[in-house]
């Protein structure tokens, strides 16, 4: 692999400072599985996080956090990141986008679709123009949101809480990092039952021991304007299925997701006409 000079992306750091050497190592890695232009918007996305001058930390953690970003929802999500970030610096601190990027890799693997994680992107700006100090908490407790809110839940959840604490600074710290009652009310009102994110790899495998072959599956976010959700849908050979499902009569979410994805691939494997 060609050596690359680093310089020209970290000018704000000494040629002797560790991310340097941070960089290199994570370039490499990144260079696996991102294609030139990736790595192109990837070091651009460097010289960008030192350009706004809010510290090492963010700088590594952007550094650290995008390959992994890449690896689970693809590389065109890059650039989105960095406009995020750049945005958000005019409403926040170096420490809370640093927290941000931080929590980037968890919010990817838990969305699975790029779409899903421009959504949360929208979210946190309008978070951090209608509840700056909610940010800090709602990302130090993000991994218990995502593993109980939909994306939609959670852009209800987040928007109750900067509505009723527009103008108390300390309710929205309380609110977002879940030490309120009024946010854990809404947070258990939002809980949805089963989500499709948790239960991928299971389905993967009942496909393949229905049908022996491989079907790709994406999440889409059914619910993120109201609770009414998204029928499931084919679209370029993937099957689409809400982020999740409610127990319905009895009937479990993980059921309604074994036969909405054994229906989509039984119309992909025998249909003869174009569905796509």
């Amino acid at each position: 692999m060609t050596r690359v000079d680093f310089s020209e992306f970290l000018r704000c750091l000494d040629p002797k400072h560790p991310h340097y050497a941070a960089l290199e190592a994570n370039y490499n890695d990144a260079a696996r599985i991102l294609s030139p232009r990736g790595l192109e918007h990837y070091l651009e996305g460097v010289k960008g996080m030192c350009a706004l001058g809010r510290g090492e930390d963010l700088i590594l953690s952007y550094i650290e956090a995008m390959p992994q970003v890449a690896k689970e929802i693809g590389e065109d999500i890059i650039p989105d990141v960095v406009h995020a970030m750049m945005s958000l610096s005019s409403h926040t601190s170096g420490t809370v986008i640093t927290l941000m990027l931080h929590n980037l890799p968890l919010a990817a693997q838990r969305f699975g679709d790029i779409d899903m994680m421009r959504n949360f992107l929208v979210l946190i700006h309008q978070l951090a123009g209608k509840a700056p100090r909610g940010l800090r908490p709602m990302m130090e407790n993000l991994e218990e949101l995502l593993s109980k809110l939909t994306l939609g839940g959670l852009r209800r959840w987040a928007m109750w809480g900067a509505q009723a604490h527009a103008r108390d600074l300390d309710g929205q710290m309380a609110y977002f990092g879940l030490k309120s009652e009024s946010s854990r009310a809404v947070l258990k009102k939002e809980r949805r039952g089963t989500l499709f994110i948790d239960n991928q790899r299971k389905l993967n495998f009942y496909l393949r021991a229905l049908w022996g072959r491989a079907f790709f599956m994406k999440p889409t976010s059914g619910d993120y304007e109201t609770r009414q959700g998204l029928r499931p849908f084919i679209e370029d050979w993937f099957i689409h299925v809400p982020d999740a499902y409610d127990t319905f009569y009895g009937i479990s979410g993980v059921e309604t997701f074994r036969a909405a994805v054994a229906h989509m691939a039984a119309h992909i494997v025998y249909t003869g006409t174009s569905i796509s």
